[in-house]
Formats: C-alpha cells, sequence, structure tokens
C-alpha cells in the first residue's frame, strides 16, 4: 500500500548543503534541525553529481542517503530524493553517442544550460540506466523520489530512436519542431506527449516493484505551451503519486512576469489532476542568480497562492538570508494544525475560465521562459497572453473561478469564460453549445472557435449560433486612439477588432472607426464591438477584438469597470467586498463541510520584488448566497474576524486586518 502524502511544506537547499559538504561541515543530524527548525516537514535531497552518476559514486550516495534518512526519520523530516534526468555534462557525448537529443539538422543539442546535453527517453541505453538508477535509490528507502525531468529540447528530438518510433507510427519524418503552420506538427506533439507518458509508465512501475512504499513524481508542466517540452500533466499524473510544477519560478525583469503565476498553476494541476496532491516549486531567488534571494514579500505571497488554490510549496532555498528564513518560517507556521482545510479542499466557484492546450499548441502565442526552455519563445497569434489577461481580469474584479481544461468540467458551472479559445474539438463545441442552452452564460472574445483542432481557419465561428454572429474578417487597430462605444461610455478600443454580422444577437456597443491617428475626429463605425446572444436559457456575450490580450498589454481601468459590471449582470456574485481595492485574490473553496473564502494581499509599493505588504483594514465581505452561518473564524491571524451575521442579503463578515493571507471559513 502506497503511502499517504499528508500535507507537505518542502524544502530543497541543495546549494547550501552542497557548501557545507565543500567545507567539511555537513553534519546530517545539523542540516535536519536547521530544516526543522524553520518549519518544514519534507524536503528534496540530493548529493549525486550532475550528469552520469558511476556505480562507485553511486554506492557512495546510498552510504550518505541511509545515514541521513536515519536522521531524518528522528525528526519527522520526509525526504524525496531528487534524481536530475534532463541534463549531462557534453564530455558523456563520446561515451554513449546515442543517449542524447538531436535538433531538425542532425545536430547533437549541446547548448543545455549554456553548455550541456539533454537525454532522450527513446534512446534504450539511456532509459534502462535512469531507471535502474531509481530502483537503486528507492531500495535505500527515502519517502519518495522526485525527477527533475525527462523533457524534451524546444529544437529535439530528433535521434535516430525518435525518428523510427515516430516513423512506425505516423510514417515520415516528424516536422520541424515550432512549426505551428504545419499539419503534422500535432502528431509531433502528441509523440513526444506519449514518449514521456511511456517512460513514467515504466519508471513507476519498476519502482513500485523495487520499494512499494516509494513515492515517486516529477517536475511537471506550468500553463503554457506545452509544445516545447512535451509534458502533457494529464497523461503524465496516471504515473505519478502527487504532481508538480514551477509556478514560483520567475526571470529577469519580474514586472513582465505574471504576478499571479503560482496561482495559474496550482489552478491548472487542479484541473489536469484534481485527485493528485499537488505542490507548486518555488524558487526562493531572484532567478536566474542563485546568490540573489526573494524577499521575504515575494516568497509569502507565492506560498499564499499555492495554498489559497489547494496546492503545496515546495521552496528551493539556494543562498543563506535572514530576512527569507524569518518569511519561511512565517509561511510553515500558517496552518499549523489545520492543514485539514487544505488537504481534502476542493474549488467551490461557479465560474469557469477555460484553458485550451489545443489551442496553446495549435494556435501560437508565448512560451515563457524556464529552466528548460531557457528563453522566451513568441508567436505571431498569441492565446496566451489573452488567457493572463482574463485570469488578471477576474482576479482584480475580485470573482472566484476555476480552471477548465476539458468540456467534462463544465458540471456545476454558471459562467464560462472563454478567452480567444480559437482551435475546438467537435465535443468541445457542442459542449460549450449544450452548457448554454441548458441556461449557462457565456462570455468569449476574438477567434474563439474559429479553427479547427489542427490550427485551420474556418470559414465561421463553429459557435456562430450561440455567439449570435457571422465573422467577416479581422483588421488590426493597432494602438492608434480608437474606441468601443457602450452603453454609459467609451473604452479603449481592441488592438485587433474582428467585423462580425449580427445573426440573431444584440449589439452592447460598436466600434469606432480605424482612426489611423491621435487627435482624429472619433466616428462610430456599423461594426458591433461587443454582442449579447440569447440561446435556449443561457446568454452568451461576445467581444469582437482580443479585448483579454488588449487588457493584458495595457490594463485600462475601464476594462476592469466594464467587465465587473458584465460578470454582475449574468450570474449573481458569490462574494463582494465593497471599498476593497483590485489587488484581492479571493478563491472559494470547500472541505469538512465549511465553505473557505482565501485571500491573498497584493496591495503593495510600484515595483518587483515586492518588498512589503501594506495590510488592509476593515474589509467588508458579503457572501449574498449564503443563507445561514454558525460559526466564521480566520485560519491565519487569530482575531481577524472581527464579527459577522446572517441577514436577508447573506452572510456578511467584518475582517479587522488582511496581511498577506487569511483564510475565512464559514460553517453554515
Amino acid at each position: 500500500m502506497r503511502r499517504r502524502v499528508g500535507f507537505l511544506r518542502i524544502i530543497d537547499s541543495k546549494l547550501v548543503d552542497d557548501a557545507l559538504r565543500r567545507s567539511g561541515e555537513f553534519d546530517a543530524d545539523r542540516v535536519v534541525s536547521w530544516k526543522v527548525g524553520l518549519g518544514f516537514n519534507a524536503e528534496h535531497f540530493s548529493a549525486l553529481p550532475r550528469g552520469e552518476v558511476s556505480q562507485e559514486e553511486l554506492e557512495e550516495f546510498k552510504r550518505l542517503l541511509s545515514e541521513y534518512l536515519d536522521a531524518a526519520e528522528r525528526r519527522g523530516l520526509r525526504v524525496f530524493v531528487y534524481l536530475n534526468v534532463h541534463w549531462h555534462d557534453v564530455e558523456e557525448l563520446e561515451r554513449h553517442p546515442d543517449w542524447f537529443q538531436v535538433d531538425y539538422d542532425g545536430r547533437v543539442i549541446d547548448d543545455v544550460y549554456g553548455r550541456g546535453l539533454m537525454p532522450c527517453v527513446n534512446s534504450p541505453g539511456w532509459r534502462e540506466y535512469s531507471i535502474r538508477l531509481m530502483e537503486e535509490v528507492a531500495r535505500v528507502g527515502p519517502y519518495g523520489i522526485f525527477l527533475d525531468g525527462p523533457v524534451f529540447h524546444p529544437r529535439g528530438c530528433y535521434c535516430e530512436h525518435c525518428l523510427r518510433l515516430y516513423g512506425e507510427r505516423y510514417g515520415g519524418r516528424p516536422p520541424r519542431k515550432g512549426d505551428l503552420a504545419n499539419k503534422e506538427h500535432r502528431k509531433l506533439v502528441e509523440f513526444q506527449q506519449d514518449s514521456l507518458a511511456d517512460y513514467m509508465r515504466e519508471a513507476y512501475e519498476r519502482v513500485r516493484a523495487a520499494s512499494p512504499d516509494v513515492l515517486i513524481y516529477l517536475n511537471g508542466e506550468p500553463l503554457r505551451p506545452n509544445w516545447s517540452t512535451g509534458r502533457d500533466n494529464a497523461k503524465l499524473a496516471r504515473y505519478q503519486d502527487l504532481v508538480g510544477a514551477e509556478g514560483g519560478f520567475e526571470y529577469y525583469d519580474l514586472l513582465k512576469s505574471p504576478f499571479l503565476k503560482c496561482s495559474m498553476t496550482a489552478k491548472l494541476l487542479e484541473a489536469q489532476a484534481p485527485d493528485k496532491p499537488r505542490v507548486i516549486f518555488i524558487a526562493a531567488k531572484h532567478s536566474p542568480w542563485n546568490r540573489e534571494p526573494l524577499t521575504g514579500a515575494e516568497l509569502k505571497l507565492r506560498c499564499a497562492e499555492a495554498l489559497a488554490n489547494g496546492a503545496y510549496y515546495w521552496i528551493g532555498y539556494t543562498h543563506r538570508s535572514p530576512e527569507l528564513e524569518g518569511a519561511m518560517r512565517e509561511v510553515n507556521s500558517w496552518l499549523r494544525g489545520r492543514e485539514e482545510y487544505v488537504e481534502g479542499s476542493r474549488n467551490a466557484a461557479r465560474v469557469a475560465l477555460y484553458w485550451s492546450q489545443l489551442t496553446a499548441n495549435a494556435y501560437g502565442g508565448t512560451v515563457p521562459i524556464s529552466d528548460f526552455t531557457g528563453r522566451t519563445m513568441k508567436f505571431t497569434r498569441d492565446y496566451f497572453k489573452s488567457f493572463v489577461g482574463a485570469y488578471e481580469l477576474l482576479v482584480r474584479c475580485r470573482v472566484p473561478f476555476k480552471l477548465a481544461v476539458g468540456p467534462e468540467q463544465l458540471e456545476g458551472a454558471e459562467l464560462l469564460v472563454m478567452p480567444n479559445v480559437a482551435c475546438l474539438t467537435e465535443e468541445e463545441v457542442k459542449a460549450v453549445a449544450d452548457f448554454v442552452r441548458r441556461g449557462g452564460r457565456l462570455i468569449s472574445s476574438f477567434e474563439t472557435s474559429l479553427y479547427s483542432p489542427e490550427g485551420e481557419r474556418l470559414r465561421d465561428f463553429a459557435l456562430a449560433e450561440v455567439l449570435g454572429v457571422r465573422h467577416l474578417g479581422i483588421e488590426e487597430y493597432g494602438t492608434y486612439e480608437n474606441y468601443v462605444q457602450l452603453e454609459g461610455g467609451w473604452v479603449p478600443c481592441y488592438t485587433y477588432v474582428v467585423r462580425v454580422e449580427l445573426s440573431g444577437g444584440r449589439p452592447l456597443g460598436y466600434l469606432t472607426e480605424n482612426s489611423r491617428g491621435w487627435y482624429q475626429e472619433i466616428r462610430v463605425s456599423k461594426y458591433p464591438g461587443v454582442v449579447e446572444s440569447l440561446y435556449g436559457r443561457g446568454a452568451s456575450v461576445y467581444f469582437a477584438g482580443n479585448f483579454f490580450q488588449t487588457f493584458a498589454d495595457f490594463r485600462f481601468s475601464s476594462y476592469i469597470r466594464y467587465f465587473r459590471s458584465l460578470v454582475g449582470r449574468l450570474m449573481e456574485l458569490e462574494v463582494s467586498l465593497p471599498g476593497a481595492p483590485p489587488c484581492l485574490e479571493v478563491t472559494l473553496r470547500e472541505a469538512k463541510g465549511a465553505l473557505e473564502v482565501h485571500l491573498v494581499n497584493f496591495a503593495s509599493e510600484l515595483m518587483r520584488p515586492i518588498h512589503a505588504i501594506v495590510p488592509l483594514r476593515g474589509l467588508a465581505l458579503r457572501l449574498p448566497r449564503l443563507r445561514s452561518c454558525r460559526e466564521a473564524l480566520s485560519l491565519i491571524n487569530e482575531g481577524a474576524v472581527e464579527r459577522w451575521e446572517v441577514s436577508d442579503g447573506g452572510v456578511s463578515v467584518e475582517i479587522k486586518e488582511l496581511r498577506e493571507y487569511e483564510v475565512v471559513v464559514i460553517r453554515p
């Protein structure tokens, strides 16, 4: 029987530990005591060299690991052994010429992390070597094994093994990776996803056979197009005991990184693997600089985002910092003794935001930087930015929501938001139409349903009947002074507009003609900019342009006001916080028969990394749908709930002070 995972507070201090080993100061009991003293109950541990491990090195590591596990067990620290299965030194190419990934032109990829090789899961030699390594480690008896990788390189792989297996499955040669316009590209993506899943299947089965109690999981895919790495979390989750992804690795200019990245990743993992424990990997550094510690405020917010969305956190600690260690102690104390409120919780929101991995891979968009990609890659059509814009709009409007990654997850939703979900399968089109017909509400934008699953442009929207419009064409408006005339005012126009003809819908506003300049005469065109359509018992609101992407680019306050009023018109809001600033993430979760309101406060100075959070005082939390409350309490800061009451308007809770994070529990 597999171990129960339980609540995890994970540290990875490999670089700190390595420094102690080099100085001869590493002592297992002292190191374990330090980690437990910071409040952690689990860790990723490694003392293996990077790249190929010799038998002599493995035997020495097993001896060291056995001693370390004894010390960890005495202090209640659960140890996952970290195994690097994505990088090897270039010197190994001579010994193992068929282990490593090759680019489209037949060249071995040797620039991983600047200089290095990436192994291929389809190489029989490397596959056997790496899984045997896992078996050897598992027999020592750690709590679990964590695999950093495997992964496909953004330019690979076209090694002899991949070419043979691809040809046997599909015939012919795979297309150049990243050529999204190629109709065969989807086959390459599928092939690489299945190759990684098959590797994990064998690894999982053999580790279980070697030591049935040892858990195993890997470094999964954050929210982004996954064609570049081949990692499909849903496929890989079948062969893992828990799942995780790098939601808290943020690089270079942090102002260009979504500040909700941890939240996004946690929501994604819950949608893709709802029955697995989930871990968000948070680098406690300003990536990629290992000796530039993250600020305490940034660390606390990233951990709060993970917890608020039902995930645990892993903190990669690379350089000692008193400020950071104080922040870690505080974070680790937040839910001590109340872990069940995260362990058994589920997202209770009635708003669903649709993430289409198909659109991300076939339509185009931004592939954010990571340790594996090494750089940010951008493509002409950007679904990812539309999604990020919709995500942030919902947060800034304080609308609790969940992610849906397939049509089966629309159950229980009242409002579905589809930000430029261009590529839909027939099953998805039917499910969305049925959702609206049965009384659901739909908000969509731009080219939603205008492309086939292969990324080919259709003659009209597949959801045309639901949207109440017919597609005529697209025009770039850019950043000229253009507007959408709405009921009650003007808002800046989208940078790309879709010209549509009404076919049952009614206009809520009109586009202005393209001024192609500034301070020009503004003329209202005949083309609608927002269209509402009734369909069955439900309704649709369609933005005829890249509304969400434009918000991600410019964050117009008028967009926030309009979107908040639109959501409030389409459904009864689940939560309101009158007078609160738009810097709160509000998440609704259920556990143990109680409703949890998770509040993450981002109020801070205008810079990142964030150095300090401004506490919010005197918040009025309203839950208009609730009609009963036996108790309301705060889990993080005792006494934060000042008072509560039940009235015809629902349940009201007065919150004395909100620092970085709070959980308000309502027992109906």
